[in-house]
């Protein structure tokens, strides 16, 4: 059997290609489709240092139950003693004292203020705990998403002033949680 020198090249090509990372988008080759937007992970912010504190982790909230979430916490560099965390009206933490997260936030029927209790930490500067938030929905009109965290320093949730300092230790904002990858 002879083979012609142009289809013995075009094989070569072939093989070669298929030994490589190279794809040359043959026709029979599909392009995957786009993923789905995921669900189901809860809402998740990183959370950056603020007013010149070193503290740094993330805050995820996960539905649990028709009508209450579970907050998961975990922070490094927290100062020792009480602290609090409240949700804001606002998806933004670009001010450097958590101004730009606007006022408190709560679903109807619940007491921004009140609704997280107070937290204490002791010495070793870490904080790994889960906060039951009942009326709270990671989506929805009373969902976390389109929002974001402030943590406090100390048992007080001090009010932002452009400029002023504060209490604001840390800001996150919430976005649709991604499950981990390798």
């Amino acid at each position: 059997m002879r083979v012609s020198k142009g289809l013995l090249g075009a094989l070569l090509v072939v093989s070669l290609a298929g030994c490589s990372g190279v794809n040359f988008h043959l026709g029979s080759v599909r392009d995957e489709p786009a993923r789905p937007k995921v669900t189901g992970y809860g809402q998740e912010a990183n959370l950056r240092a603020i007013n010149g504190s070193a503290v740094f982790g993330k805050i995820r909230v996960i539905d649990r139950g028709s009508d209450d979430a579970s907050m998961l916490v975990s922070m490094m560099n927290v100062p020792p003693g009480a602290y609090r965390i409240a949700l804001h009206e606002r998806p933004n933490c670009s001010s450097p004292n958590g101004f730009s997260a606007g006022p408190l936030w709560a679903p109807a029927g619940r007491d921004a203020g009140t609704m997280i209790p107070v937290q204490y930490i002791n010495s070793e500067d870490r904080v790994g705990m889960t906060i039951r938030l009942s009326g709270v929905r990671t989506t929805g009109p009373n969902g976390v998403a389109g929002h974001s965290v402030v943590v406090y320093a100390g048992p007080r949730i001090t009010p932002a002033q452009p400029d002023v300092p504060n209490q604001a230790i840390a800001c996150g904002v919430f976005e649709a949680a991604q499950p981990l990858s390798f």
